[in-house]
Protein backbone atom coordinates (compact mmCIF):
# COMPACT_ATOMS: atom_id res chain seq x y z
CA UNK A 1 0.00 0.00 0.00
CA UNK A 2 1.40 3.40 -0.87
CA UNK A 3 2.48 5.39 2.12
CA UNK A 4 -0.01 8.26 1.49
CA UNK A 5 -3.04 5.89 1.56
CA UNK A 6 -1.75 4.14 4.67
CA UNK A 7 -1.74 7.42 6.56
CA UNK A 8 -5.29 8.29 5.49
CA UNK A 9 -6.86 4.91 6.23
CA UNK A 10 -6.88 5.22 10.04
CA UNK A 11 -8.51 8.66 9.70
CA UNK A 12 -11.36 7.29 7.58
CA UNK A 13 -11.74 4.24 9.79
CA UNK A 14 -11.77 6.49 12.86
CA UNK A 15 -14.45 8.68 11.29
CA UNK A 16 -16.55 5.61 10.47
CA UNK A 17 -16.08 4.39 14.05
CA UNK A 18 -17.22 7.72 15.49
CA UNK A 19 -20.24 7.76 13.15
CA UNK A 20 -21.23 4.17 14.06
CA UNK A 21 -20.81 4.90 17.77
CA UNK A 22 -22.90 8.07 17.50
CA UNK A 23 -25.72 6.27 15.71
CA UNK A 24 -25.60 3.47 18.26
CA UNK A 25 -25.74 5.93 21.15
CA UNK A 26 -28.91 7.49 19.71
CA UNK A 27 -30.66 4.15 19.87
CA UNK A 28 -34.29 3.62 19.12
CA UNK A 29 -36.74 6.34 20.00
CA UNK A 30 -38.83 4.02 22.20
CA UNK A 31 -42.07 5.34 23.60
CA UNK A 32 -42.87 8.43 25.59
CA UNK A 33 -46.04 9.09 27.49
CA UNK A 34 -47.76 11.78 25.34
CA UNK A 35 -49.09 13.51 28.47
CA UNK A 36 -45.52 14.41 29.40
CA UNK A 37 -45.19 16.49 26.22
CA UNK A 38 -47.68 19.11 27.42
CA UNK A 39 -47.27 21.26 30.48
CA UNK A 40 -44.78 19.71 32.79
CA UNK A 41 -42.39 21.01 35.28
CA UNK A 42 -38.70 20.82 35.89
CA UNK A 43 -36.54 23.83 35.32
CA UNK A 44 -36.31 22.93 31.63
CA UNK A 45 -39.91 21.88 31.11
CA UNK A 46 -39.63 18.18 31.98
CA UNK A 47 -41.56 16.75 34.90
CA UNK A 48 -40.49 17.96 38.33
CA UNK A 49 -40.44 15.88 41.42
CA UNK A 50 -42.80 16.10 44.33
CA UNK A 51 -41.12 17.15 47.52
CA UNK A 52 -38.64 19.49 45.85
CA UNK A 53 -39.45 22.85 44.43
CA UNK A 54 -42.12 21.16 42.35
CA UNK A 55 -40.04 21.87 39.30
CA UNK A 56 -42.31 24.33 37.55
CA UNK A 57 -40.62 25.02 34.22
CA UNK A 58 -41.31 26.30 30.77
CA UNK A 59 -43.75 23.46 29.94
CA UNK A 60 -46.74 24.17 27.70
CA UNK A 61 -47.86 27.54 29.08
CA UNK A 62 -45.37 29.69 27.21
CA UNK A 63 -44.44 31.21 30.59
CA UNK A 64 -41.00 30.80 32.11
CA UNK A 65 -41.93 29.41 35.52
CA UNK A 66 -38.54 29.85 37.13
CA UNK A 67 -37.40 31.98 40.04
CA UNK A 68 -40.24 34.03 41.52
CA UNK A 69 -42.68 32.42 39.07
CA UNK A 70 -41.90 28.88 40.20
CA UNK A 71 -45.25 27.41 41.31
CA UNK A 72 -43.92 26.12 44.62
CA UNK A 73 -42.36 29.52 45.32
CA UNK A 74 -45.68 31.26 44.63
CA UNK A 75 -47.47 28.88 47.02
CA UNK A 76 -44.79 29.33 49.70
CA UNK A 77 -44.81 33.13 49.48
CA UNK A 78 -48.51 33.76 48.87
CA UNK A 79 -50.50 30.92 50.46
CA UNK A 80 -48.60 29.49 53.38
CA UNK A 81 -47.53 32.50 55.47
CA UNK A 82 -50.30 33.17 57.95
CA UNK A 83 -52.99 31.06 56.27
CA UNK A 84 -52.11 27.56 55.08
CA UNK A 85 -48.93 27.04 57.09
CA UNK A 86 -48.51 24.12 59.47
CA UNK A 87 -45.39 25.60 61.06
CA UNK A 88 -47.41 28.26 62.86
CA UNK A 89 -50.29 25.90 63.57
CA UNK A 90 -52.52 27.86 61.21
CA UNK A 91 -54.41 25.75 58.69
CA UNK A 92 -57.17 27.86 57.22
CA UNK A 93 -59.95 25.55 56.08
CA UNK A 94 -57.79 22.62 57.17
CA UNK A 95 -55.51 23.02 54.14
CA UNK A 96 -51.77 22.57 54.68
CA UNK A 97 -49.85 24.00 51.72
CA UNK A 98 -46.41 23.63 53.28
CA UNK A 99 -44.19 22.60 50.36
CA UNK A 100 -42.48 19.42 51.50
CA UNK A 101 -42.18 15.78 50.44
CA UNK A 102 -45.80 15.08 51.44
CA UNK A 103 -47.49 17.98 49.64
CA UNK A 104 -48.77 15.77 46.83
CA UNK A 105 -50.37 13.32 49.25
CA UNK A 106 -52.21 16.22 50.92
CA UNK A 107 -53.60 17.56 47.62
CA UNK A 108 -54.07 14.85 44.96
CA UNK A 109 -57.41 13.02 45.42
CA UNK A 110 -57.97 14.70 48.83
CA UNK A 111 -61.26 16.48 49.54
CA UNK A 112 -61.26 19.62 51.64
CA UNK A 113 -61.92 18.79 55.30
CA UNK A 114 -62.97 22.38 55.91
CA UNK A 115 -62.80 23.99 59.31
CA UNK A 116 -66.13 24.77 61.01
CA UNK A 117 -64.42 27.25 63.35
CA UNK A 118 -63.49 29.36 60.34
CA UNK A 119 -66.83 29.01 58.55
CA UNK A 120 -65.20 27.08 55.71
CA UNK A 121 -67.84 26.46 53.07
CA UNK A 122 -65.79 24.15 50.83
CA UNK A 123 -65.70 21.09 53.12
CA UNK A 124 -65.93 17.94 51.03
CA UNK A 125 -66.14 19.93 47.80
CA UNK A 126 -64.12 17.90 45.29
CA UNK A 127 -60.43 17.07 45.58
CA UNK A 128 -57.85 19.84 45.81
CA UNK A 129 -56.22 18.26 42.75
CA UNK A 130 -58.05 15.75 40.58
CA UNK A 131 -55.98 12.66 39.82
CA UNK A 132 -54.88 12.15 36.22
CA UNK A 133 -55.96 15.67 35.20
CA UNK A 134 -53.85 17.44 32.61
CA UNK A 135 -54.05 20.38 32.71
CA UNK A 136 -54.31 20.34 36.47
CA UNK A 137 -57.85 20.63 37.80
CA UNK A 138 -59.51 20.65 41.21
CA UNK A 139 -60.51 22.91 44.06
CA UNK A 140 -57.00 24.36 44.44
CA UNK A 141 -56.92 25.45 40.79
CA UNK A 142 -60.51 26.75 40.92
CA UNK A 143 -59.76 28.81 44.04
CA UNK A 144 -56.87 30.65 42.37
CA UNK A 145 -58.41 31.08 38.93
CA UNK A 146 -62.15 31.67 39.40
CA UNK A 147 -63.70 34.73 41.04
CA UNK A 148 -65.50 34.59 44.38
CA UNK A 149 -69.13 33.60 44.01
CA UNK A 150 -68.50 31.33 41.02
CA UNK A 151 -70.34 28.12 41.94
CA UNK A 152 -67.50 26.05 40.46
CA UNK A 153 -65.25 27.30 43.27
CA UNK A 154 -67.72 25.89 45.80
CA UNK A 155 -71.00 27.43 46.90
CA UNK A 156 -70.08 30.66 48.65
CA UNK A 157 -66.33 30.05 48.30
CA UNK A 158 -63.79 32.84 47.95
CA UNK A 159 -61.06 33.33 45.40
CA UNK A 160 -57.57 32.91 46.80
CA UNK A 161 -55.41 34.43 48.04
CA UNK A 162 -58.12 35.70 50.37
CA UNK A 163 -58.07 39.44 50.97
CA UNK A 164 -55.31 40.01 48.41
CA UNK A 165 -55.28 40.68 44.68
CA UNK A 166 -55.85 37.56 42.59
CA UNK A 167 -52.77 35.88 41.17
CA UNK A 168 -51.67 37.26 37.81
CA UNK A 169 -52.35 34.95 34.83
CA UNK A 170 -48.64 34.00 34.63
CA UNK A 171 -48.65 33.10 38.34
CA UNK A 172 -51.81 31.02 37.90
CA UNK A 173 -50.26 29.20 34.94
CA UNK A 174 -47.12 28.41 36.94
CA UNK A 175 -49.07 27.13 39.96
CA UNK A 176 -51.11 24.95 37.58
CA UNK A 177 -47.90 23.65 36.03
CA UNK A 178 -46.45 22.86 39.46
CA UNK A 179 -49.71 21.11 40.37
CA UNK A 180 -49.38 18.95 37.25
CA UNK A 181 -46.01 17.70 38.53
CA UNK A 182 -47.70 16.66 41.78
CA UNK A 183 -50.47 14.88 39.88
CA UNK A 184 -47.98 13.07 37.61
CA UNK A 185 -45.89 12.01 40.61
CA UNK A 186 -49.01 10.64 42.34
CA UNK A 187 -49.97 8.71 39.19
CA UNK A 188 -46.49 7.20 38.99
CA UNK A 189 -46.74 5.73 42.48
Amino acid sequence: MPRSLHRRAPGWLGLLGVLATSLGAMGCPGTLDPSLLTGGGGTTGGPGTAGTNGGAGTGGTGVNCAGDLDGATIVMTTCTPGCHDSAGGILSAGLNLTVDAAIGSRLVSVNSPGNAGESSVCAGFGPYLKPNSNPAAGLLIDKISLPSGNPAVCPGGSQMPFGLSPLAPAQQACVEQWAETLIMAAAAQ
